[in-house]
């Protein structure tokens, strides 16, 4: 949960899955400067990838998330690979201020999603928990909280159950003691196969970080940051494409609108995974602050937070 707020600070997927005719590299990509919408030079339909791939996105004006958002504020959207689970962070339950960890499905991705329930597991009473997300088979899970025993502050807490049904376990560090600081260590962010994991702590500034193991019984090592994107005025809310090759992450860098804006910058796998120069996702960002961005599977689907409308809230955006 990016707390880039310039007056005061909040407490609060990834191997590559080809479409048909997707291609391997940026550069191969076609929908370059100079074609229609959605569009290569050949005149064909783009994948959603393709127009990540190509810096070309074009989105639906957002509109609120049917059925999630509520009187409090509710923030960190993520939504499974499958698109059949929504998780929000959300002080709807609390009389404190503090965030839990609520959860909704749906039938299919076509479906809203239903009201959004506590999930007790991920949110251990009296503190805060902010973003949470999930490997690809949705058994293992990061968790940023306050819980005490950390290092200090947001850390990221993991949990892990048997089967995507059943329930998840009690929070813990085992894996993480060398990413935790004593800084807040916002957003985290696990890859698909749980691989890579990144944050964003505020220390001196919010930046964004990831760590990388070898293996799943690995301990992951401290962060290293992401320096092509680096900016002074502050980064947070990393979220990935299932292959990587595309994040899209708050920022508080010159752009469109006032406070947060939704940014993106994207890397070719092949030739040594440097992030593009970032630039604002077109059609999101509105005249408040915007953040917390999380893309569905298929690259089609964002889901962010802002409190465009008085408080936050949790909007959903297509690719057109």
């Amino acid at each position: 949960m990016g707390r880039i707020v310039l007056a005061c600070v909040f407490l609060g997927a990834c191997g590559f899955r080809p479409s048909a005719g997707t291609s391997t590299d940026a550069r191969d990509a076609p929908g370059l400067d100079g074609d229609a919408p959605g569009t290569g030079s050949d005149g064909a339909m783009l994948t959603c990838m393709q127009r990540w791939y190509a810096k070309s996105p074009r989105f639906t004006a957002p509109v609120p998330l049917a059925n999630v958002n509520s009187t409090s504020y509710d923030r960190d959207p993520y939504v499974t690979s499958d698109e059949l689970t929504f998780y929000v962070s959300t002080s709807r339950g609390t009389s404190d201020g503090t965030s839990e960890i609520y959860s909704a499905t749906r039938a299919t991705p076509g479906d809203p999603f239903g009201t959004p329930a506590l999930v007790p597991q991920l949110s251990p009473a009296g503190v805060s928990e902010t973003k949470v997300s999930m490997t690809q088979n949705q058994l293992y899970a990061i968790v940023g909280s306050t819980k005490s025993g950390g290092a200090g502050g947001v850390d990221a807490w993991e949990t892990m159950r048997g089967t995507v049904t059943g329930t998840f376990g009690a929070l813990g560090r085992g894996h993480l003691m060398m990413v935790d600081t004593a800084a807040n260590d916002h957003d985290p962010f696990v890859c698909h196969d749980g691989l890579h994991i990144y944050l964003a702590p505020d220390a001196p500034v919010q930046h964004i970080v990831v760590a990388t193991r070898a293996n799943t019984g690995a301990n992951f090592p401290a962060p290293v940051p992401i320096v092509e994107i680096t900016d002074p005025a502050g980064d947070a809310d990393p979220a990935l494409s299932l292959d990587e090759r595309v994040i899209v992450f708050s920022s508080q860098r010159g752009g469109s609108g006032a406070g947060a804006n939704v940014w993106f910058a994207v890397r070719d796998m092949i030739t040594g995974g440097v992030f593009s120069t970032p630039v604002p996702v077109p059609d999101i960002n509105g005249d408040g602050n915007d953040g917390d961005p999380h893309l569905s599977a298929d690259g089609c689907t964002l889901y962010f937070a802002s409190d465009r409308g008085g408080d936050y809230d949790v909007y959903v955006a297509t690719m057109m």
